[in-house]
């Protein structure tokens, strides 16, 4: 994802968790707790001050594109989350089932800043959801909208990394989160992004 090139035909023992780069026998490789390689590590987001200052970054980038929460919602870096079946989860919004109140979104500790950044934009596709209380409830539908919210604020971005991300989500296979994705995008290609999210609002489909 660094834009580096590597050979396919010598097994990997492990890679890192942020950039897939295949593991050397360098130092600066941490475990914090996902493997991580010195790039990935010089660039984490270990710390809530960190966070604050990024999440600054991340709400003006998003408002610019015309996505903003009418009421804040706190993000809190946590250690880790619990996984969604076979799926590594690292972003989570609290809310109270049948309400518009948003309790907090929940970021794993040790994110790149680019996939910090993109996380928070996911969860904020949520909040904006919630707190509009947007009929969609389509998981599929769900997911794409947040990460159709996530592509955006990585398209602003600049470097390989951040590019490789988008690529990553247009090839997901995952049937919630690469297929929704797929499905919310191409329908803000056909129709715009605000009569798409006007139409899951109101009646929980695409146009």
């Amino acid at each position: 994802m660094h834009g580096e090139i590597t050979c396919s035909s010598h097994g990997v023992p492990a890679r890192c968790g942020s950039c897939t780069r295949p593991r050397s026998p360098g130092a600066g490789w941490t475990a914090t707790p996902r493997l991580r390689c010195p790039t990935c590590a010089a660039d984490a987001v270990d710390t809530q001050e960190q966070a604050r200052a990024r999440i600054q970054h991340v709400r003006a980038q998003m408002a610019a594109l015309g996505i903003t929460l009418p009421q804040r919602v706190r993000v809190r870096l946590v250690d880790d989350l619990p996984p969604d079946g076979d799926s590594t989860v690292v972003g989570m919004t609290h809310s109270w089932q049948h309400s518009t109140t948003v309790a907090g979104i929940d970021v794993v500790r040790g994110l790149t800043r680019a996939r910090f950044g993109a996380t928070v934009a996911h969860e904020i596709g949520h909040a904006w959801l919630i707190q509009r209380g947007a009929l969609v409830t389509d998981p599929v539908l769900v997911e794409g909208t947040c990460e159709v919210f996530a592509s955006a604020w990585l398209k602003r971005q600049p470097g390989s990394y951040p590019g490789a991300l988008r690529e990553a989500m247009w090839t997901n296979p995952d049937q919630v989160y690469g297929e929704g994705y797929r499905r919310v995008r191409e329908a803000v290609v056909r129709k715009g992004i605000h009569p798409v999210l006007h139409s899951l609002c109101t009646s929980g489909t695409l146009p």
